[in-house]
């Protein structure tokens, strides 16, 4: 048996379809005895038919007849179908989050979730891009490796082209100095500079809203969104001691490395 329903055919437009494709043309009563079915419910077949351009209608004999068109509407069909879930998966996405806040807001319970690989990864930073304050978080250049410069490049300008406005803790490091192009005022973003030996690790972590993310690059590759107030304000807390501290380090922002920090391109 062949199976139509890839196209969003029922059992019962599937019948009536391979029935109209037997020969060059039908009249509904003749067909509605073929596939074993009531006048009426054939017409309202036919009608469905018609619509999505499986079956076309005309007058033969000043009386209404109908035949199959080109089978291949059937793939166009089903990639409307695809297109459609895809777009129901995306809406659904967006509105479990909100749901998610509502939850967390009415329950008291922090969610987490979890993304896997570079696909599910790349959705954070997309979801970042949307934050309605300012982002903040600890750098680490192991996302150009992981995505290549040109990859990652796109994902991090995702937040300074919806105008998010970004600060930033950022390892000190050679690759810093050579992998970014737009200057840190083009690109929203207020960074302090940490000494490179001071943070190795190629995880990134952050605060956007009140939810707090985790981005382990490299063989890991995985990441995680807390939805907590609670937990992205102690986040922010420690992030603002560490960007204190380091503002306040003796003689450190007057090295010769840093100094030319100012001139710098990055992203």
């Amino acid at each position: 048996m062949i199976n139509l329903s890839a196209a969003g055919l029922t059992t019962t437009e599937s019948d009536c379809y391979k029935a109209l494709l037997s020969k060059a043309d039908w009249k509904p009563a003749e067909l509605a005895k073929s596939v074993n079915m009531t006048r009426t419910n054939c017409y309202k077949i036919l009608d469905n038919l018609v619509a999505l351009k499986l079956a076309a209608r005309f007058d033969k004999n000043k009386k209404l007849h109908y035949h199959a068109t080109n089978p291949s509407r059937l793939l166009e069909l089903a990639r409307e179908q695809r297109m459609a879930r895809d777009q129901a998966e995306s809406d659904l996405q967006q509105a479990t989050e909100s749901l998610t806040h509502t939850y967390y807001q009415t329950l008291e319970q922090p969610a987490v979730r979890y993304f896997q690989g570079q696909a599910q990864i790349a959705q954070i930073l997309q979801e970042i891009a949307g934050a309605h304050d300012e982002v903040v978080f600890v750098h680490t250049l192991a996302g150009v490796d992981y995505y290549g410069f040109d990859a990652m490049h796109q994902l991090r300008m995702l937040a300074p082209n919806n105008h998010v406005t970004r600060r930033a803790l950022t390892p000190d490091t050679i690759l810093a100095t050579k992998n970014y192009r737009e200057t840190d005022s083009l690109v929203l973003l207020n960074r302090t500079w940490l000494q490179a030996e001071d943070y190795t690790a190629p995880v990134e972590w952050g605060n956007f809203d009140d939810k707090l993310y985790i981005i382990s690059y490299g063989k890991e590759a995985m990441g995680l969104i807390i939805d907590s107030q609670q937990i992205a304000d102690s986040f922010r807390q420690l992030f603002a001691l560490l960007e204190r501290g380091q503002q306040l380090l003796p003689n450190y922002a007057s090295l010769p490395k840093l100094a030319s920090r100012k001139a710098r391109t990055t992203s």
